[in-house]
């Protein structure tokens, strides 16, 4: 308090009057949490207006004391459109939209202004109600602006965030225009709504209208050419991105997340390591007085061991795990213990899987799926139904839980297990079958030589055969030159797949002759089948 009087004199200005202070103090006691303090100088105030009574309402909201908060609005003896903005933004924070709303209703029409309005249509987005946003804005348009309470840029934000929540394209393209109208393209304070404006194009599609609005801004801040170049990323539109990042004269973490990103997606691996160690390198030099930004974070690491499960890069991968160790961020994080997970799943090496499992106190769903697949894909089915044991008593499980719990038991050839697990998925653990898990289980019997069982079910089960069905049945049937389920497989995917007629005629011929190996070329045969992808719930 006294250094912000000496500011004022050392500037010329007057000094504050003894109300001014006290409010000044309740305010900053709100902002620090300290609500009892905020309530006993706001009491001990000879005199209050109805800006101290707005302050002490804020420092309740301020220090989350919510109850006690609406209490006191009730009793304050005059509100104004202040009053009520405080309280609708506090009850949007503490997820009660409906009590904020009932706020809102209970204002007359002309004692709203655009700030009660915004503050509204934001709770909506906040919590979970964009779709009343927009009718929100849509209702009262047209009385507002005869009023000339016009929407700003904290309104047409909001509004953006629910036209991406709801996917409305054609809605966010209304606003667009008004927004021209409205808002001042050449003011840095509006920068945020029309990076909103950019990002809404960019996720819905309309990939055009967002470089138009992103190359007519007259200010961009670092966020605008994020957004930007993450719309590139989203489009598959990695080389325009790397462009677009070489125009940036400053990069924060999320830039050199996207640029890592993307040269990752364009088969850059190599490049996109060598970009990280010199982020790592340029992180050494910093001083104390840096400010972070480009610091490699989660997000990073989680990209660069992606990229070494891809290239099965040990040594690297290694490296990386000590940096995320030294950093203290390895066993805090379960996206970067399920990528670890996943890289040194990728390099064979089962027994550190298992100890960064171990090690990590925060997991996921995903954490014990990864450590499932990871062992089972390495042939050790038996440990990976050890793991899937305790997911499912922890109730740590879904559909994927399943998943690699039965790849794990077709690589292994645990098929009486494997059965098991597939029969009581449903009604013992509540986890509904889709047609990736009756694939599972054809792969499973197929594996195991039992062809006519595998083809019953491909025949039984309550979805469509795909391509992938019977191509996961006709490997099976070329490793064990079964002729005749091998035959109705290729004819099968010969009807689904005209386009692979030559090969799928090879096939037939080649097991309607017997199926040996003198006959066709396995190898080849097996490349003329689309392959089954594999999965991975690392993102």
């Amino acid at each position: 308090m006294a250094s912000r009087t000496l500011a004022r004199a050392a500037r010329g200005l007057p000094p504050l009057s003894p109300l001014a202070l006290k409010t000044i103090g309740i305010t900053d006691a709100g902002r620090s949490g300290q609500a009892e303090r905020a309530l006993k100088l706001f009491d001990a105030m000879p005199s209050k207006n109805q800006v101290a009574w707005n302050a002490a309402l804020a420092a309740l909201m301020e220090a989350g004391r919510t109850e006690w908060a609406l209490s006191f609005f009730q009793k304050m003896p005059k509100k104004n459109a202040t009053s009520y903005t405080t309280m609708i933004g506090g009850l949007s924070r503490a997820r009660a939209a409906t009590r904020a709303r009932h706020l809102f209703d209970e204002l007359p029409l002309d004692g709203h202004n655009v700030f009660t309005w915004t503050a509204m249509m934001s709770c909506h987005v906040r919590n979970g109600e964009p779709d009343r946003a927009l009718e929100l804005f849509v209702v009262l348009y047209g009385e507002l602006f005869a009023r000339k309470v016009l929407p700003n840029a904290h309104s047409f934000s909001s509004l953006l965030k629910a036209c991406v929540a709801l996917r409305f394209l054609p809605v966010a393209s209304q606003l667009h225009p008004i927004m021209v109208k409205l808002l001042d393209k050449g003011s840095e304070d509006c920068i945020f709504a029309w990076n909103a404006l950019i990002d809404v194009h960019a996720k819905l599609g309309a990939l055009s209208d967002a470089e138009k609005v992103f190359h007519g801004m007259r200010y961009k801040n670092i966020s605008s050419w994020n957004i930007m170049m993450n719309g590139y990323s989203r489009h598959k539109l990695g080389d325009r991105a790397l462009d677009l990042s070489k125009l940036m004269t400053g990069k924060d973490g999320f830039s050199w997340n996207i640029i890592l990103s993307c040269l990752r997606d364009n088969y850059r691996g190599e490049d996109a390591l060598r970009l990280f160690i010199h982020l790592v390198r340029l992180e050494g030099h910093r001083d104390g007085n840096d400010n972070g930004n480009g610091k490699p974070c989660v997000s990073t690491y989680t990209t660069v061991l992606h990229i070494c499960s891809v290239l099965a890069l040990l040594v690297f991968g290694r490296q990386v795990h000590a940096r995320t160790v030294k950093n203290s961020l390895c066993h805090t994080s379960a996206f970067l213990c399920n990528s670890l997970v996943s890289m040194y799943s990728s390099c064979g090496m089962t027994q550190d899987l298992q100890q960064v499992f171990d090690e990590t106190t925060v997991r996921d769903t995903v954490s014990w799926n990864s450590v499932i697949q990871g062992l089972g894909q390495n042939g050790l089915g038996n440990q990976a139904l050890l793991v899937a044991e305790r997911a499912l008593e922890l109730k740590m499980y879904n559909g994927n839980t399943f998943i690699a719990i039965l790849t794990s038991c077709s690589h292994a050839g645990l098929v009486v297990e494997g059965l098991g697990y597939f029969d009581s998925m449903t009604e013992k653990y509540g986890v509904e079958r889709t047609l990736d898990h009756y694939i599972n289980v054809i792969d499973l019997l197929g594996r195991a030589g039992r062809l006519e069982e595998a083809h019953v079910l491909l025949q039984n089960m309550p979805f469509a055969p795909t391509v992938s069905a019977w191509s996961t049945l006709l490997h099976s049937c070329l490793a064990h030159k079964e002729s005749l389920v091998g035959s109705i497989a290729a004819r099968e995917l010969k009807a689904l797949q005209p386009d692979g007629s030559e090969n799928y005629e090879r096939l037939v011929l080649s097991c309607r002759e017997g199926g040996t190996e003198s006959s066709f070329d396995v190898a080849g045969a097996v490349k003329s089948v689309a392959h089954v992808p594999g999965c991975s719930w690392v993102t």
